[in-house]
C-alpha cells in the first residue's frame, strides 16, 4: 500500500486543494479509472476523510464542469452585451473563450471532455449550464443574421454546435508554450468560422 502522504507544512486540507488534484488525475487519467483512494493519497488523507469535504466523485465532478464553464461565460457574456457588431463580438467572444483556456488547460480539459461521465441528474446541470454558454454564441448570431451581417441557415444553433466543437476540442492542441498565443489562435478560428457565416460579397 503507498504511504500516505501528509498535506504541506500550511497547506490544509480543502475543498479546493481536492478539486485541484482532481482536475489533474482526471484530466492525465480519465475519470473512471480515478477513485477515492487515488484522491486521498494525492492531497494526503484517509479515504473516508475526503467525506468530509465532498459528498461523491460525482459531485467533485460536477463541480470542475460548472466553475470551468461559468469562467467562460463570465468573459463572454460582457462581450454579447457589449456595444460591437456581430462579427467583432464573435471575434472577442472566441478570444475570450482562448484567453480562459490559457488560463486553465487542464480544468477546461475536464470540463469539455470528462463531463459525460456525471450521473443522469449531474449531467442535467451539466447540460443547462452548457446551455447557457452555448447561447451565449446564439445570441451573437441571432444578432448577425438580424443584421444582414449573417446568412440566416434557418438553423442557428447547428453552426454554435460546430464553433463549440472546435473550441472544446482546443485543449488538444493549444499548448501554452507554443508557437502562437492564445489571441492568434483565436483570431485564425474567427476567420475561419466568420467565413461561413458572413453573406457573400
Amino acid at each position: 500500500m503507498p504511504e500516505q502522504k501528509s498535506p504541506a507544512k500550511g497547506e490544509a486540507v480543502s475543498r479546493a486543494r481536492i478539486r485541484d488534484a482532481a482536475i489533474r488525475l482526471f484530466g492525465e487519467r480519465g475519470y473512471p479509472v480515478i477513485g477515492m483512494r487515488d484522491l486521498s493519497e494525492a492531497v494526503g488523507i484517509l479515504p473516508g476523510s475526503l467525506y468530509a469535504h465532498i459528498s461523491s466523485k460525482d459531485d467533485l465532478l460536477l463541480d470542475i464542469v460548472v466553475t470551468g464553464i461559468t469562467a467562460f461565460i463570465d468573459v463572454i457574456q460582457p462581450v454579447v452585451d457589449a456595444d460591437l457588431s456581430p462579427d467583432q463580438k464573435m471575434r472577442e467572444a472566441i478570444r475570450a473563450h482562448l484567453g480562459v483556456l490559457a488560463q486553465q488547460v487542464e480544468q477546461t480539459r475536464v470540463t469539455f471532455h470528462q463531463w459525460q461521465y456525471l450521473g443522469p441528474e449531474s449531467r442535467a446541470k451539466a447540460v443547462e449550464i452548457r446551455q447557457k454558454y452555448e447561447d451565449l454564441f446564439v445570441q451573437i448570431i441571432d444578432e448577425g443574421v438580424a443584421s444582414g451581417a449573417f446568412r440566416d441557415s434557418g438553423h442557428h444553433r447547428l453552426p454554435v454546435l460546430m464553433i463549440a466543437g472546435i473550441l472544446g476540442s482546443a485543449t488538444e492542441w493549444y499548448r501554452p508554450e507554443g508557437r502562437d498565443s492564445a489571441e492568434e489562435m483565436a483570431d485564425a478560428i474567427v476567420d475561419q468560422v466568420l467565413l461561413g457565416l458572413q453573406q457573400a460579397a
